[in-house]
């Protein structure tokens, strides 16, 4: 029994499905299905259940599937630890990460993990804060870059950066200024994103607002045109604000602010991988932003999320 094949065993009790669990292993399925069956044919009983549909594990490959998670989760531990000793580190790094987040900070940071990281594989994938964190707890990714502090017990919380609120008006805006407090926006109507985003809860925060907004979104820049035909104002993160306007406005001292980190699950290990994408994200962020001390932050409910 190898270190690929109970690769292969745990992608297939993931998708339950050879082509999808062949796909993830970027092999072709007659290859992942051959060695599947000379595992069962070593071990001498089945793991899965081909005859349903979806594929089933079957119990005692349940306990097959937890072992082999178990094994191979020592195993690249053994080779991460041989990485500390080279100039690169390598393997395979998943990354979850919120989307008022990827949307500007993937496109900054993307052609310099291809350069910096020549020997690393990530796989990153735009979800909400629930999910990243449900797939850290069950090991399907390794990393995420969310919205903090969530204070979840098995979870390690690595601050990154602080990203201040600002207001986005319509254009026949009367009550605008050089900066914004509760006062100046109570008037307009709030557009918010929907119940999955963690951003809409820290705005109705921000804007002391228990009502529904008058429109939920699923989408940054749908909120932005809706603003844009005069429905009301919206917040948004400033790092998302590509260009200078009187329509986007800051809030007045201290500035409301979320604070953005690098979370994992206790027990992570690929410590230098770490440490290097710490130091690339920041170099994409401004550096009045990388400490808190000026700002406000809004802490974020993983119930609501």
């Amino acid at each position: 029994m190898t270190i690929t094949q109970l690769r292969y065993i745990v992608a297939l009790d993931q998708f339950k499905s050879f082509a999808k669990a062949a796909e993830h292993c970027l092999v072709a399925q007659p290859t992942l299905s051959l060695q599947i069956q000379k595992v069962e044919q070593e071990l001498g009983f089945d793991l899965f259940d081909r005859k349903k549909n979806p594929i089933i594990t079957t119990k005692l490959g349940k306990e097959v599937v937890e072992q082999a998670k178990s094994t191979l989760k020592e195993a690249d531990k053994l080779y991460e630890i041989a990485g500390q000793w080279k100039d690169e580190p390598a393997g395979n790094v998943s990354l979850g990460i919120i989307p008022t987040v990827s949307n500007y900070l993937i496109p900054s940071i993307y052609k310099k993990l291809q350069t910096e990281f020549p020997k690393v594989n990530f796989r990153i994938s735009e979800l909400p804060t629930l999910t990243i964190i449900e797939k850290l707890e069950s090991e399907e990714i390794d990393l995420g870059i969310l919205a903090t502090p969530l204070k979840i017990p098995n979870i390690v919380e690595h601050q990154l950066y602080y990203e201040p609120f600002v207001v986005y008006y319509p254009k026949d805006a009367k009550e605008k200024s050089t900066s914004v407090s509760m006062k100046h926006i109570e008037k307009y109507p709030l557009l918010v994103l929907g119940e999955e985003h963690c951003f809409r809860h820290q705005s109705l925060k921000i804007c002391n607002r228990n009502a529904l907004a008058k429109i939920e979104s699923g989408s940054v820049e749908t909120l932005k045109r809706m603003v844009d035909m005069g429905i009301g104002v919206t917040l948004l993160p400033k790092l998302a604000v590509d260009k200078i306007s009187d329509r986007i406005v800051p809030f007045q001292s201290p500035e409301p602010a979320r604070e953005i980190s690098l979370v994992y699950k206790k027990g992570f290990y690929k410590t230098k991988i770490l440490n290097k994408l710490t130091n690339l994200i920041l170099s994409v962020i401004p550096k009045e932003y990388h400490k808190k001390e000026k700002f406000k932050v809004i802490g974020v409910s993983i119930a609501q999320d």
